[in-house]
């Protein structure tokens, strides 16, 4: 019995999508900000070396800041107030957030040693070298990022390639329905099933996660079309038809 339903062909990247592609995207957006970030942070460490000044600072207050995101997490911030008197005489105030530890160190009415830029007095740096570590621990991120990406985006893209050279040279046949399985994975709260099959020759293949009323209209039995790929065959419900047909 033929699947009568026609699927209309899918484009490259909604099969990319489809695959797992917004999994390197969103690496990609977040090895973007890491390396922008970075970057920042290296060209102030340049600054510093270039035309930073030593001062003595006094800390006028400390305190910290809580936010709460959708999921219940709490993020706290630590915040430092301090004033100082630059060499051109300039009286600075200046209220920056610093890590948890050098948090814990610092008291009201303390004196620190720190630096400031002589050309940005406000631009400052409690912990000599703080930046240049910042640098420094971004790009290593920014590597690791990076080779998830690639490696992302290889696998992604491959499946998606294999797909669309199915659909269009691959030999067309019909396979048996065995089951349509809810799957343990949960979107918005909301299951998601595959549709598992047999070809001719009994080999088994599955489609991509469905949503249950993509697949309600399937039971075990059915007959249903595949495109045979090089590696693994695909559902038409998945990848579409060819256009001719």
């Amino acid at each position: 019995m033929q699947e009568r339903e026609f699927y209309p062909p899918k484009s490259g990247l909604g099969l990319f999508l489809k695959m797992g592609g917004w999994v390197p995207v969103i690496f990609g957006v977040i090895l973007c900000f890491v390396t922008m970030f970075g970057q920042l942070d290296h060209n102030t460490a340049k600054r510093f070396q270039a035309e930073g000044k030593y001062a003595t600072a006094l800390v006028e207050d400390t305190f910290f800041t809580e936010s709460q995101d959708s999921d219940g997490d709490l993020t706290i911030t630590y915040w430092v107030v301090i004033s100082f008197i630059t060499q051109a005489k300039e009286e600075i105030t200046v209220t920056r957030t610093v890590g948890s530890q050098l948090y814990r160190t610092l008291a009201p009415d303390q004196e620190i040693e720190m630096r400031y830029l002589a050309s940005d007095p406000e631009v400052t740096e409690l912990e000599e070298g703080s930046y240049a570590s910042g640098a420094r621990v971004a790009r290593g991120i920014a590597l690791v990022l990076g080779v998830i990406w690639l490696v992302a985006l290889w696998m992604t893209g491959r499946w998606t390639v294999e797909a669309l050279r199915a659909r269009r040279y691959g030999r067309c046949e019909m396979a048996e329905v065995t089951a349509v399985e809810r799957s343990a994975v949960r979107i918005n709260n909301r299951a998601r099933f595959r549709v598992l099959w047999k070809d001719g020759q009994g080999r088994p293949g599955k489609s991509f996660l469905r949503k249950a009323h993509e697949v309600k209209d399937l039971n075990a039995g059915d007959a249903i079309r595949i495109y045979q790929g090089l590696k693994r065959p695909w559902w038409a419900g998945d990848i579409g038809d060819r256009a001719e047909r």
